[in-house]
C-alpha cells in the first residue's frame, strides 16, 4: 500500500481520498478551509457511494491545514484543485516537497503542470520530483457534505503525461498501480490540447448572454444554436492547427472526440452536441460569472492562445472571445500567458524539448 497526499478537499479531492483509503492506502488530505478539515476529522474518513468500482467508508490517516504534515513522507501527491489555484498551491507546497515524490496535477486543464513547474523554479524548490498531469478528473462527483461523496460517473481511459514525456514509463509504473485509467502515451502538449472545455464553455456562454442575464431557463448543450456551433467549429480548427504545428497527430477534432466519447451523431459541433443524450437536463447558468468564463478563459483558452503564439499559429477567433469576455467580465484573471508559464523568452523548439525531453 502507498502513502498518498491529497492536496485539496473539494468534491474531487474527497472522492480520490475516499476511493484510495477504502483500498487500504494511507491517505492524508490538505485543505485551507478549517471547517472542512474539522468535519473530516470528526468523521474519521470519507464515505463513497454511487457509480464507482469502489464504494464504502475509507479511513483517513490525517486531515489537516498543515501542508508540511500532509506532504511529509508521502510517496505520491495528487493535486486536485481548480486551475485558479495551481500557481498559489505550488508556492505553498514548494518548501515541503521531498526528493523521490511523484506529483500529479489532476486535472491539468491547459498547461497547468507547466505553470506548476515554473512556480516551483521561481520559489527555488530543489526537491527532485517526478511531475505529471492528467487531462481530466477520473470521477464525476459531488460532496453531499464533508466526508460523504456521491460519484455519478467514472471514466474508462484518458490521456496523462509526465513532464517531460521521457519520464512517462517511470510515472506510469507508479501512478497506474492506483489508476490504470491514466494513459501515459503522449506528452503535456497533447494533454493540453485534449481539454475541450476551452471550446464548448467560453464562447457559447458569451453568445448566450441574452438568455443568461434575462434569467431564461435553457439547456446549455441541447439548446445550442447552429451559429454557435459554427463559431465553435472555427475555434476548433484553430486548436487543430496548433496540434499540427506541434506535430501532435493523435489529437482528434472536437466532432471526432465527441463521436468517440459519447452516444451521439453528427458532422459538426452543433449536431454532435444537440444529439448527445448524456447532456439531457444540463441547464444553462444564470450569470456569466461562473467557471465557464472565470476558469476556462484564463486557464484553458488563454493557454491555447499562448501555444499558438509560441508556434506562430494565428488564433483570431480565440483572441476575439478572450477580448470580449475580459471586457464583459473584467475580473477574469490574466491566466496562462507565455510570461506566467515561464516561456516568454522561449522558442517553440525550447518548449517541445521541455515537454518531450
Amino acid at each position: 500500500m502507498s502513502s498518498i497526499a491529497i492536496i485539496g478537499a473539494g468534491n474531487g479531492g474527497q472522492a480520490f481520498a475516499g476511493y484510495l483509503a477504502i483500498q487500504g492506502h494511507e491517505v492524508r488530505i490538505f485543505d485551507v478551509v478549517q471547517d472542512t478539515i474539522d468535519q473530516l476529522n470528526e468523521k474519521g474518513g470519507i464515505t463513497i457511494e454511487g457509480k464507482s468500482d469502489v464504494t464504502g467508508f475509507g479511513k483517513l490517516a490525517l486531515a489537516s491545514t498543515d501542508m508540511g504534515a500532509v506532504l511529509r513522507g508521502a510517496e505520491i501527491v495528487l493535486v486536485i484543485l481548480p486551475s485558479i489555484y495551481t500557481a498559489s498551491i505550488a508556492e505553498k507546497m514548494s518548501p515541503y516537497l521531498e526528493d523521490g515524490q511523484y506529483v500529479m496535477i489532476n486535472p491539468n486543464a491547459c498547461l497547468g503542470v507547466v505553470e506548476f513547474r515554473h512556480v516551483l523554479n521561481q520559489c527555488g524548490c530543489k526537491a527532485k520530483i517526478t511531475l505529471a498531469c492528467s487531462a481530466t478528473l477520473l470521477f464525476a462527483c459531488r460532496a453531499k457534505e464533508p466526508g460523504h461523496v456521491v460519484i455519478s460517473g467514472q471514466k474508462i481511459s484518458f490521456s496523462a503525461a509526465a513532464l517531460p514525456a521521457s519520464d512517462n514509463e517511470k510515472a506510469a509504473a507508479v501512478f497506474n498501480k492506483l489508476f490504470p485509467q491514466w494513459n501515459f502515451g503522449d506528452d503535456v502538449i497533447r494533454v493540453a490540447l485534449d481539454n475541450l472545455n476551452a471550446m464548448v464553455h467560453p464562447s457559447p456562454s458569451i453568445l448566450n448572454t441574452g438568455r443568461i442575464e434575462s434569467g431564461v431557463d435553457f439547456e446549455y448543450y441541447l439548446d445550442f444554436t447552429p451559429s454557435q456551433g459554427t463559431f465553435v467549429d472555427a475555434l476548433d480548427r484553430e486548436r487543430m492547427a496548433i496540434a499540427k504545428a506541434y506535430d501532435e497527430p493523435n489529437v482528434r477534432s472536437l466532432v471526432d472526440e465527441y463521436l468517440n466519447m459519447y452516444e451521439t451523431s453528427g458532422s459538426n459541433t452543433y449536431e454532435v452536441l444537440t444529439n448527445c443524450k448524456g447532456y439531457d437536463g444540463i441547464m444553462g447558468q444564470k450569470t456569466l460569472r461562473t467557471r465557464y468564463l472565470l476558469e476556462d478563459i484564463p486557464y484553458s483558452l488563454v493557454a491555447l492562445q499562448s501555444l499558438g503564439r509560441l508556434a506562430g499559429v494565428p488564433t483570431p477567433n480565440m483572441d476575439a472571445i478572450i477580448t470580449i469576455a475580459r471586457t464583459m467580465v473584467p475580473e477574469i484573471a490574466e491566466g496562462r500567458t507565455l510570461k506566467s508559464l515561464g516561456l516568454e523568452n522561449a522558442s517553440k523548439e525550447d518548449f517541445i524539448k521541455l515537454c518531450r525531453g
